[in-house]
């Protein structure tokens, strides 16, 4: 096991958070088994002028956890049956937050893929933790998240594992900025490229 990341991680800007989430490993307990996978893909949300941030009309009772200090867990649903697994960044009052998109599958698979088959909507298969929909199927994420501190929780954490990553450059992680996924309407904070994967990896979401 690695090292639980601290407070000061998260309390810096969504763009240098997402970055540095890439091969740290997203742990889920249930019970007695744990749920864990290598953080491929992320992408950044950078406050109430991103237009296509949560934020971007001010606070409100969906969002509200954005403005509190960095670490805390905001989960939300969309297209009425998926959630999205997003880590408030930065410091309080400042609404910014790191979505994380996908996984590279390490322990607990069977049980990753039983949770699939109970959610009913998403396939088993092999590339299960790649999407967020899917990744939160997977890991059974879901509202109760909302508002906790992925520091202090038994639930859910981030470990600093760097010895668990294979895609690996000259010592360093390879990666590569993109422009974020499915935010046409954001003028122009759609070209941002504030989406990060780990050059190479099958298991990011879209190529």
């Amino acid at each position: 096991m690695g090292k639980k990341l601290t407070r000061e991680f998260f309390e810096r800007s969504a763009t240098e958070v997402a970055p540095n989430l890439l091969g740290k490993t997203l742990s889920r307990k249930i019970g007695s088994k744990v749920i864990s996978g290598k953080i491929v893909e992320t992408e950044a949300y950078v406050g109430e002028e991103d237009l296509a941030c949560h934020a971007r009309n001010g606070k409100t009772e969906r969002n509200k956890v954005m403005y509190e200090h960095g670490g805390l867990i905001y989960t939300y649903l969309i297209y009425g049956m998926y959630y999205n697994f997003n880590i408030v960044s930065a410091r309080k009052n400042v609404p910014e937050a790191v979505l994380i998109r996908a996984l590279e599958p390490i322990e607990g698979l069977d049980l990753a893929k039983k949770n699939l088959v109970n959610f009913g909507k998403v396939r088993a298969d092999k590339d299960f933790m790649k999407g967020p929909g899917k990744l939160c199927a997977a890991l059974d994420l879901n509202k109760s998240f909302y508002g906790e501190d992925i520091i202090d929780s038994d639930r859910v954490w981030v470990e600093d594992s760097s010895s668990l990553c294979h895609s690996r450059v000259g010592g360093n992680l390879e990666i590569e900025a993109s422009k974020r996924i499915g935010i046409d309407y954001a003028d122009i904070y759609r070209d941002k490229l504030w989406r990060y994967t780990i050059k190479g990896n099958k298991f990011v979401s879209k190529n």
